[in-house]
């Protein structure tokens, strides 16, 4: 189109006239331009073709590439096909192999069995024909026997009528006349000799009980220390005292009733007095107070923190408490649960003094008379340092605290034979185990040691437990607490179970039973509680 436009412009300039040479000039045009466009399609046409050559280069390449990756993955599908079937091939053979194993085991099995079923036949034979052989000889033996009575019975015959003819008596006269001196003899022989082993027998008996009592009593140097109701508790200065205190008190309310104890304040500067008949309960609340002094910040609530920490931390103290107590007496493997227990009997006072002395001083009493009379002393030792256990729980209802203490050292892993040994002490009849005996004898001991004597105190303390006891029965009751030396008694009912009207019902009740099942005089304040607590936190 360029070159046309230039052609005009070109004639124009040149003003041709002839129409010719313009025809002439715009045909040349014309090929020209046909001739220019010749050329670009060929152009075009060998660009096309040359992009279709690499085009199809390129494909080739692909599909060369392609079957290059097929390959590659039909290879490793194939090599992850035999390895699979290698590796199942192989556990194939493991698992043949051990079936292989286990039948050649049981062919030995089966030849082992059959060379025994072979021995033992043998042996059979072998007794069926000694037995044969044995009957052969016993009748033999029995025929000659029989000869021999048959000879001695013609000679007796022989013999008793010429003793008829000398003595003119029957020889039936004869046989009374002389089987009545020989029994008149034979009974004034076997009365002396009987009366001789008698007197023989008592006297060693007494002498070996002496003996065996002596040692027990040697070896055994009980411990009298008696747990007073009341600890003294030494605060660092007086300021201290009034922190305990409290505004108007509130601290020490607080503290009775969260603990159970009873804070006596007097003049005496720098202390106070923690008063319980409980000791466990006295000992938590002294714990509690050493930890309060110790942090010095005292209210209600931080009260109630230590206090549960305080309860973690006295049984943490009283289970290595048991366990030491176990050492010594060479006890080994018992539950943490009946270790926890032996621990608070250190606790707890009775049999005029403190129950876990009360139980190793039986221990050692029961050890050493079973180690004479040849008794099982494992079982001795864990039924006498289990048998009291049954005094430290609180909830047992009207069961036997000795039974209880049984039930609990079955279901805590001890034999059958201990749990025996402890439940026959509950019982009135003597027992027919010689461990049981024993124990009884040792525990009898252990209490009527000379220097022991304190029943008011026991029965005060068992007293005030029944009280307790007795209330925590009752219908949606918490917790129950003794306070002023039984003069006064709070009970905690659980706030989900019973409403304000049974609290007051409650507390008549309680009040009816004690005047009709417990013996005091005064009379007891019945405190019933019913708190409920909302808890949330602010974050």
């Amino acid at each position: 189109m360029k070159f046309l436009k230039f052609l005009m412009r070109f004639c124009y300039q040149r003003k041709v006239q002839d129409k010719l040479n313009i025809t002439i000039y715009i045909l040349v045009g014309l090929l020209l331009v046909l001739a220019g466009a010749g050329i670009a399609s060929v152009f075009y046409v060998i660009h096309r073709r040359s992009e279709i050559r690499k085009a199809s280069s390129e494909a080739i390449l692909i599909i060369d590439r392609a079957k290059q990756e097929a390959e590659r993955i039909i290879t490793e599908s194939e090599i992850k096909i035999r390895e699979k079937l290698l590796g199942e091939e192989q556990n194939l053979e493991r698992q043949w192999k051990a079936k292989r194993k286990e039948l050649q085991k049981l062919e030995a099995d089966l030849d082992s069995k059959e060379d025994k079923l072979e021995k033992l036949s043998l042996k059979l034979k072998e007794d069926a024909l000694s037995l044969e052989a044995r009957e052969k000889k016993f009748k033999e033996e029995n025929d000659k026997l029989q000869k021999l009575l048959k000879e001695a019975e013609d000679f007796a015959r022989i013999h008793r009528s010429k003793l008829e003819e000398i003595a003119s008596m029957t020889s039936n006269e004869a046989k009374i006349e002389l089987m009545k001196l020989m029994e008149n003899d034979a009974k004034k022989e076997s009365a002396r000799i009987i009366k001789k082993i008698e007197e023989s027998a008592r006297d060693r008996a007494n002498n070996f009980a002496k003996f065996i009592l002596m040692q027990s009593l040697e070896k055994v140097l009980p411990h009298l220390s008696m747990d007073s109701f009341v600890i003294t508790f030494k605060l660092p200065n007086e300021e201290m005292k009034g922190r305990v205190i409290g505004r108007e008190g509130r601290n020490i309310r607080a503290f009775e009733t969260i603990t159970g104890v009873d804070i006596i304040v007097d003049d005496t500067p720098e202390t106070i007095l923690l008063a319980s008949h409980n000791p466990l309960r006295r000992e938590i609340a002294r714990v509690t107070l050493e930890n309060l002094v110790e942090d010095g910040r005292i209210h209600p609530a931080r009260i109630e923190e230590f206090y549960i920490k305080a309860i973690d931390s006295v049984e943490e103290h009283l289970l290595g408490v048991g366990k030491e107590a176990l050492y010594q007496l060479g006890i080994h493997k018992m539950h943490d649960k009946l270790i926890l227990s032996v621990g608070r009997l250190k606790l707890r006072t009775g049999y005029k003094g403190n129950l876990l002395e009360h139980s190793m001083e039986t221990a050692k009493i029961a050890t050493y008379i079973g180690q004479v009379l040849s008794a099982n002393v494992e079982v001795l030792k864990r039924a006498a340092i289990l048998h009291e256990i049954g005094h430290v729980e609180d909830q047992i209802g009207e069961t036997n605290p000795i039974l209880y203490s049984a039930q609990l050292a079955r279901q805590f892993g001890e034999s059958h034979s201990v749990a025996n040994v402890i439940s026959h002490l509950a019982k009135q009849m003597d027992s027919t185990i010689l461990e049981a005996r024993i124990l009884d004898v040792a525990e009898h001991l252990a209490i009527t040691v000379p220097g022991i004597s304190s029943d008011d105190l026991s029965k005060y303390i068992d007293r005030l437990d029944n009280i307790e006891k007795m209330v925590l029965q009752m219908r949606g009751v918490d917790r129950v607490y003794t306070m002023k030396a039984g003069r006064e008694i709070y009970v905690y009912v659980k706030p989900k179970e019973v409403d304000d009207e049974y609290t007051l019902w409650l507390s008549k009740e309680i009040a009816q039973k004690l005047e009709q099942e417990v013996r005091f005089s005064g009379q007891i304040k019945v405190q019933v509680v019913r708190e409920t607590r909302h808890i949330d936190y602010a974050t």
